[in-house]
């Protein structure tokens, strides 16, 4: 299902992916050009008609994972303009996805392409965007900061400004870090993947630190007091949600909780 509406100059291209206990919208962005991500393969015969439609000049991926890199393979046999992803996710690209069962039923398997180093700064014809580097979420995050409208695409940096689960790949103190960089910017839309448009983004991406420096600062109390990390986990977050059995526990309330003893 696709659903397409325009947010001041930004044209959003909203779609969903349901599975059984399971369903989450997936955000893609065109704007004078710029298509920002390219959504799950999984919807590629929805997204394919969105694409034939835009006159797509260059694609930004925010970062390598699935749903944001599915179609990448198709627009680059298909519309063949320059596709940018950090540095650090151009080889997550350029070989066969290597991802869990659920997530290949979930959003489809990417198949390899090979992007461009992504540069420091993007150009189009009426608009600069800022590529500023995000890990936390992925190694190779990134996200685009345009000064004059006060816009952030965010790709998933932000997603909910309340986390209880996280993937294993993910650590909470690095996601901190990339907050607090992207707080000392002076934004106002943040452009989300799967939140979509949100009005008042820097209030709710500075809502998300806080929540994130009050987990850690209960995860470090309690570690120093001698609780085990299972121990911490069943007092934080004692709720099974579906997404825990969904993903065989690859998303987790552990993985937020060992990141943060890691880090301590």
């Amino acid at each position: 299902m696709i659903k397409e509406f325009n947010h001041e100059e930004v044209q959003c291209i909203k779609t969903t992916v349901s599975v059984p206990m399971f369903r989450i919208n997936v955000y893609l962005y065109f704007i004078d050009g710029l298509l920002i991500d390219t959504g799950p393969r999984r919807l590629k015969n929805s997204l394919i008609p969105v694409f034939k439609s835009l006159p797509v000049s260059q694609i930004i991926l925010t970062h390598h994972h699935e749903d944001h890199i599915g179609m990448g393979s198709w627009i680059q046999s298909h519309i063949n303009k320059p596709i940018y992803i950090h540095k650090a996710g151009i080889a997550d690209c350029e070989q066969p996805s290597s991802i869990p069962l659920y997530r290949r039923i979930l959003w489809g398997n990417s198949k390899p392409f090979n992007p461009e180093p992504i540069p420091q700064t993007i150009e189009t014809k009426n608009y600069q965007f800022e590529v500023i580097h995000t890990p936390g979420h992925a190694h190779d995050h990134v996200v685009l900061f345009n000064r004059e409208n006060g816009w952030l695409f965010s790709g998933d940096l932000f997603v909910i400004p309340h986390p209880k689960s996280s993937f294993s790949f993910e650590s909470v103190p690095v996601l901190m870090d990339s907050i607090r960089k992207i707080l000392t910017y002076d934004f106002s839309t943040l452009f989300c993947s799967h939140a979509g448009v949100i009005i008042n983004g820097k209030e709710h991406l500075t809502e998300k630190l806080r929540y994130l420096e009050n987990l850690h600062w209960k995860v470090k109390r309690l570690h120093l007091e001698g609780m085990h990390a299972k121990s911490i986990q069943k007092q934080l977050f004692p709720k099974l949600h579906s997404i825990h059995l969904l993903s065989g526990f690859e998303n987790s309330p552990a993985h937020m909780i060992n990141s943060i003893i890691d880090d301590i």
